[in-house]
């Protein structure tokens, strides 16, 4: 299973994103869910990268148990940066959101 943990501040902005595992949907290669998971993933974080020019706090793995990608905004970006970059991360949360809504037992997000 595809495990997103989103820690949030008092604010409720989101201070990091840890996507951990395989969905385990189909076969490597064939496998939808986490097909969808990382273009999800990398396209948010590239679209910050390239509409932003911000470079965001990264760690990437694959491990034998399954994938592993953390993300975390600066805390001392501009204000307006900070907010598109909250936007494009919030973006990011409501697409792997619907890939869970029709694929539930294969991908959670748990809010922290």
């Amino acid at each position: 299973m595809i495990r997103v943990k989103i820690r949030r501040d008092g604010a409720e902005l989101i201070r990091s994103i840890e996507v951990t595992g395989h969905a385990e949907f189909a076969e490597p290669g064939l496998d939808l869910v986490c097909a969808g998971t990382s273009s999800v993933i990398f396209g948010a974080y590239n679209a910050i990268e390239s509409l932003l020019g911000q470079v965001l706090l990264l760690e990437m793995a694959e491990q034998q148990e399954g994938g592993y990608f953390y993300v975390e905004p600066y805390t001392d970006l501009a204000p307006d940066v900070s907010e598109r970059t909250q936007l494009l991360l919030e973006a990011m949360l409501v697409q792997l959101g619907t890939i869970a809504e029709s694929y539930g037992e294969f991908i959670q997000l748990e809010q922290i």
